[in-house]
């Protein structure tokens, strides 16, 4: 339809094809947003109210505000408003268009084949629902008992490190409930040791480290196995290899109402890793608005 109106009126069609560009840009912000906000319900009655746990709410609040700004940034009575929504239109694309490439990258590095044999085993915590468990955590815990045996079966004698400190919602240390959890699955407690005062990743893995080498399990040309979520496989790879360790990273499956949680926290952690760069591409996408807007002031 709009290429047989071009050839009465191109500008015609222009205008047609840039409005439904719009109106299927704005439906599709809103129905994401609402199905974020929904999802993200979910996830904090399974997983327990945490900043970690609130993020997909936000990000579905944030698209929301992000689909008016579409609306106002056509607006010709909009004023100076309309400068703030194509600002914040070309930073909503310029970070859609980051996750997309992130997430894409850290699920096919997630899915690389991998040898999982290996002398200490390091479980990367992620926060309790109180003192229990989460069922995210739990499938972290479970892909570490399945390492475990596997190591145990080809002849090593492997020591699992449960790595996390007490948040300020949690009742008991990550690494203690970790470690309890373990226990219940059939390991020895001489074959846990507790790691109970990391609060980030890169902690974890710096504070596991420092106490397997106080122990002499890490002799020279051995490996760490590090054992998380799958979607986090890649960042905790990026920072072992940044603290200079030698480790293998595998990850545990990922329950699918938390899919959109775990790469959007870690799609933000990423972004934080290299927070100087993002800001210095967002300050360059937004300028020539910003100084185009100045130019036409009376």
């Amino acid at each position: 339809m709009l290429s047989s109106l071009g050839e009465v009126d191109h500008g015609v069609a222009d205008l047609l094809g840039f409005g439904l560009f719009l109106v299927l840009s704005r439906v599709f912000l809103l129905v994401a947003g609402i199905g974020l906000l929904a999802n993200g319900v979910v996830v904090v009655r399974r997983e327990g109210m945490r900043v970690a746990t609130a993020l997909v709410g936000v990000v579905g609040l944030g698209l929301l505000v992000l689909s008016m700004a579409v609306r106002d940034m056509v607006d010709p009575d909009a004023g100076w408003l309309s400068t703030v929504a194509g600002v914040i239109v070309v930073l909503g694309a310029f970070l859609v268009v980051q996750l997309v490439g992130y997430t894409g990258y850290a699920v096919l590095y997630a899915r690389r084949s991998r040898a999982v044999g290996g002398e200490v085993l390091v479980v990367l915590g992620c926060g309790l629902d109180g003192a229990r468990v989460t069922p995210l955590l739990a499938s972290r815990l479970d892909r570490a008992v399945r390492a475990y045996r596997s190591a145990v079966a080809a002849g090593a004698d492997p020591i699992v490190i449960t790595s996390g400190g007490r948040g300020p919602d949690e009742s008991v240390c990550e690494a203690d409930a970790m470690a309890d959890y373990l226990v219940e699955q059939g390991l020895a407690e001489s074959r846990i040791v507790r790691e109970r005062e990391s609060r980030t990743t890169e902690q974890n893995l710096r504070y596991s480290a420092a106490a397997a080498r106080e122990r002499g399990l890490l002799r020279e040309g051995r490996r760490m196995v590090v054992v998380t979520s799958d979607f986090h496989v890649l960042r905790a790879a990026m920072l072992s290899r940044r603290l200079g360790l030698r480790a293998r990273v595998i990850g545990g499956r990922t329950a699918r109402y938390f899919v959109l949680t775990a790469f959007l926290r870690e799609f933000a952690a990423f972004v934080a890793l290299h927070l100087r760069t993002n800001i210095a591409l967002g300050v360059l996408l937004i300028l020539p608005a910003v100084l185009g807007s100045i130019a036409v002031l009376p």
